[in-house]
């Protein structure tokens, strides 16, 4: 700042900056040299670093690709040596949780699907594991095999000639009969046992509304749930909104989007879903029921 000559003949000179504070500017300025020469310069770069090393967050995405490439291959001693790259104690209940975060945001069912197999490899308890617990496959039936029945060719008889030397009769020849095939056993399926439109008021957007039940009509959780469209596909499970049924699932339609849905285990595929205006001129979505049929397991009866 400017000061006269008159200034400093009534105020005198400015008394100088003291030491100290010459000393923490210097320390500023040297800091900041330090911590622009160390982010900017001349970084530290990290290579070869360990799983455990790593933040949070890459430690997820590890766990993650762990789950997929043991869902490919099989292999549970790989598997199990690089989980244990992450030096965690609580790794069960760290796949648990990163489970569940990927069924919360919608992540896709296959590999949600292999969250839950390596939640459940590791001892991991979460309640949402109940709905990708592996479907038995139905028993294989062997044919019991049938005895051939012997059946006898007809014995010539002797001719009558005039020398009383008996001909020769022939030796009865048996014949085995063919044994049947096995037949395959039908695998369940998946039919279609209603399809309704839907107008309910209050809704922010006209729904898909899927209920999956058993041969007893008895509300059936875990089923996956296939909706295809001209540009897309989405794939979810029954029983992810406890509050309405343990076989229930929606999908939020769109307009002038035409739908079509089926399961993945098997049923008809339902196409044409389109958004419809109701009676009173509301937007009106659809819901289909699904039937689990159960084919009761044939007994193998011998055969005489």
């Amino acid at each position: 700042m400017f000061r006269s000559r008159r200034y400093t003949q009534v105020h005198g000179p400015r008394p100088p900056l003291p030491a100290a504070t010459l000393l923490l500017l210097g320390l500023l300025l040297g800091l900041a040299g330090g911590l622009f020469y160390a982010w900017l310069i001349n970084p530290i770069v990290y290579i070869n670093a360990k799983p455990a090393q790593m933040s949070a967050s890459y430690q997820e995405e590890y766990l993650f690709l762990v789950s997929q490439s043991y869902a490919y291959s099989g292999d549970w001693d790989t598997a199990e040596q690089r989980l244990a790259a992450l030096e965690a104690r609580d790794l069960p209940q760290r796949a648990a949780l990163l489970f569940e975060r990927y069924l919360r945001e919608g992540e896709p069912a296959e590999s949600v699907r292999n969250l839950a197999d390596l939640t459940r490899k590791l001892g991991g308890e979460n309640p949402a594991l109940a709905l990708f617990n592996p479907t038995p496959e139905p028993p294989v039936l062997t044919a019991t095999p049938t005895r051939p029945i012997a059946t006898p060719t007809a014995t010539l008889l002797p001719t009558p000639s005039s020398t009383p030397r008996p001909t020769q009769t022939l030796a009865p020849t048996i014949t085995p009969s063919p044994t049947p095939e096995p037949t395959s056993t039908p695998r369940p399926d998946f039919r279609l046992l209603s399809q309704r439109r839907v107008c309910r008021a209050g809704e922010p957007a006209p729904l898909i509304v899927v209920e999956v039940v058993d041969a007893e009509l008895e509300p059936l959780a875990g089923v996956e749930v296939v909706v295809d469209w001209v540009d897309g596909q989405d794939r979810f499970f029954t029983g992810f909104r406890p509050d309405q049924g343990a076989g229930y699932a929606d999908f939020i339609m769109a307009p002038d989007v035409s739908y079509s849905v089926s399961l993945a285990a098997g049923s008809p595929t339902i196409g044409g879903l389109r958004i419809e205006n109701c009676t009173n001129g509301q937007p009106g979505g659809w819901e289909l029921t699904f039937q689990n049929l159960r084919l009761a397991t044939p007994t193998a009866t011998p055969t005489r």
